[in-house]
C-alpha cells in the first residue's frame, strides 16, 4: 500500500486552494468587483496554472473592454488545456467582437468538439448569430436547431429559430 507523501499532499492542497480562489474570483466578478476577481485568478495561477483561471480572468478583462487581453488569455488557456470548451467558445466570442468572424467560427467549431464543456449549446448559438448577421439563414437555422436539441428549454433559442424561420420559408 502506498502512503501519502508530502509532495502529493502539497500538490493536492495547492489544487484545492487554487480552485477556491477561482470560486472567490467568480463571485467577485459577478458582483462587478473586477480588480478583486483579477487578483483571485492571478493568485490561483500562482498556485496552479489552469485553463479555468485563465479563461475566467479573460472574461473579467472582456467585461472591462480589454478584448485583446481576453484573446491572449484564452489562447494561453487553450495551451494549458486544449480541450477546455469554455476557453474556445469565449475566444470565438472575443474574436467576433473584434471583427474576426472567420477566426471566431474556427474557435466555435472547436468548442463544439471539446470534451470539457458544460454549456454545450453556446457555440451553436454563437455560430447561429454569425450566420444570421451574414444573411446565411439556413446555416443559422441549423446551428440554432442543434442548440435547441442540447438545451430545449432555452427561450432565446426558440425565439431565434422562429425569427430565422420567417426568412427561410
Amino acid at each position: 500500500m502506498q502512503g501519502v507523501t508530502g509532495e502529493n499532499f502539497a500538490s493536492e492542497f495547492c489544487g484545492r486552494r487554487a480552485m477556491n480562489l477561482i470560486e472567490d474570483g467568480l463571485k467577485a466578478a459577478s458582483q462587478g468587483l473586477y480588480d478583486r476577481a483579477t487578483r483571485r485568478f492571478k493568485d490561483s495561477l500562482r498556485l496552479q496554472k489552469s485553463a479555468e483561471a485563465l479563461t475566467y480572468w479573460a472574461w473579467v478583462e472582456s467585461s472591462k473592454g480589454n478584448l485583446h487581453v481576453a484573446v491572449h488569455l484564452c489562447r494561453e488557456a487553450l495551451r494549458v488545456d486544449e480541450d477546455f470548451g469554455n476557453a474556445a467558445n469565449d475566444l470565438g466570442s472575443y474574436m467576433a467582437a473584434l471583427g474576426d468572424t472567420s477566426g471566431a467560427i474556427h474557435y466555435f467549431e472547436r468548442a463544439k468538439k471539446s470534451e470539457r464543456y458544460s454549456s454545450r449549446h453556446f457555440p451553436y448559438m454563437n455560430l447561429g448569430r454569425i450566420y444570421w448577421e451574414r444573411g446565411e439563414y439556413w446555416k443559422a437555422f441549423k446551428e440554432y436547431r442543434l442548440a435547441n436539441e442540447i438545451c430545449p428549454d432555452d427561450e432565446s433559442i426558440k425565439s431565434a429559430l422562429a425569427k430565422i424561420g420567417k426568412h427561410i420559408i
